[in-house]
């Protein structure tokens, strides 16, 4: 399992503030003037951190240890309580965290839309994947991406509310991208509410049209993509989520702490009904992107629901003139 680790040695801190940085995380103690000990956190990318806070050594309070999940850009974790009040805490301790909520609360049965405007005619196929290793100490771990293929350039549209936490944007083209297996193609990767992720692939360079840290509604338009060396327009999507070995594959009994990148295979909205793409393995079935309003507006705050309700009013309008 692969972490970002900072040993600190915290002795005496005369109710100054004190950081630890991490990469990318900062954990912030408070000593107060009651000898209690606050701890907050500050974070400088998008999505969720799992951060674990380990006292090797820790006096003058109960034992205590920190596990949890960081989602929100800065916020206050917990706090330590002296067990003689006039008496400061002393204690050393080890802040580290991994990407991603490794024990996520799936929503096995919501259904996505299919990544592209509403009323295309689209071919997708759906591909065994293979064990294969990643950044950062994760191993896809089986399941399947489907890619899509198209004469004509299509725009890619969400298919989920989520916030966008990495965009890949520097490879020009090159006809080796066609084979399934190859990695350097451009990319966004949204992480869902529910801990899972959506990665969206093959993007043409300077195509693509979010941010990293803005939030995307089901539908919103993300970019176009990038022509292969057969002459098609190919979209390489799929939809996964990060865990331990153990609680994966409860039966193994080797790299139980490894961390794996598992496929899901969701339901998708068609003009077929719900459609699971890995039924058809290797076999190219013809789909037409439709976008229900009640999956639409699902998980929206009340603020996203009126915007997106007078957005899709609009387009109506638009249509019966």
């Amino acid at each position: 399992m692969n972490v970002k680790l900072l040993t600190l040695l915290i002795f005496f801190c005369f109710g100054l503030n004190t950081y630890a940085q991490i990469e990318g995380v900062k954990v912030r103690f408070v000593h107060n003037a009651d000898n209690s000990c606050d701890f907050f956190y500050e974070k400088s990318n998008p999505g969720t951190y799992h951060l674990i806070i380990k006292f090797e050594s820790i006096k003058n309070t109960p034992k205590y240890f920190y596990e949890g999940n960081i989602k929100e850009n800065s916020g206050f974790l917990f706090k330590l309580m002296p067990i003689k009040p006039e008496k400061k805490i002393k204690f050393i301790c080890e802040p580290y965290y991994i990407k991603g909520n490794p024990k996520p609360d799936i929503d096995k049965n919501f259904t996505y839309l299919l990544p592209f405007k509403k009323g295309k005619n689209i071919s997708i196929w759906s591909i065994m994947t293979i064990a294969s290793a990643l950044t950062e100490g994760d191993n896809y771990y089986g399941g399947y991406i489907n890619f899509t293929e198209s004469s004509q350039n299509q725009t890619i549209h969400a298919m989920r509310k989520g916030i966008v936490i990495e965009i890949e944007n520097e490879y020009d083209f090159d006809p080796k991208s066609f084979d399934i297996y190859y990695e350097k193609r451009n990319f966004i990767i949204i992480e869902h509410e529910d801990g899972t992720y959506a990665k969206y692939a093959g993007f043409k360079k300077d195509a693509i049209k979010v941010n990293i840290g803005q939030t995307i509604l089901p539908t919103d338009y993300l970019g176009f993509l990038e022509k292969s060396v057969d002459n098609q327009y190919h979209l390489f999507f799929d939809i996964y989520y990060k865990a331990y070995m153990k609680d994966v594959f409860p039966d193994k009994t080797k790299d139980l702490d490894k961390r794996i990148i598992k496929k899901l295979n969701p339901f998708f909205q068609t003009n077929k009904g719900l459609i699971a793409l890995d039924d058809k393995i290797y076999e190219s079935q013809n789909y037409i992107v439709t976008t229900p309003e009640e999956i639409i507006c699902k998980e929206l705050t009340k603020k996203e629901l009126e915007a997106k309700t007078k957005i899709l009013n609009n387009v109506h309008e638009k249509l019966s003139n």
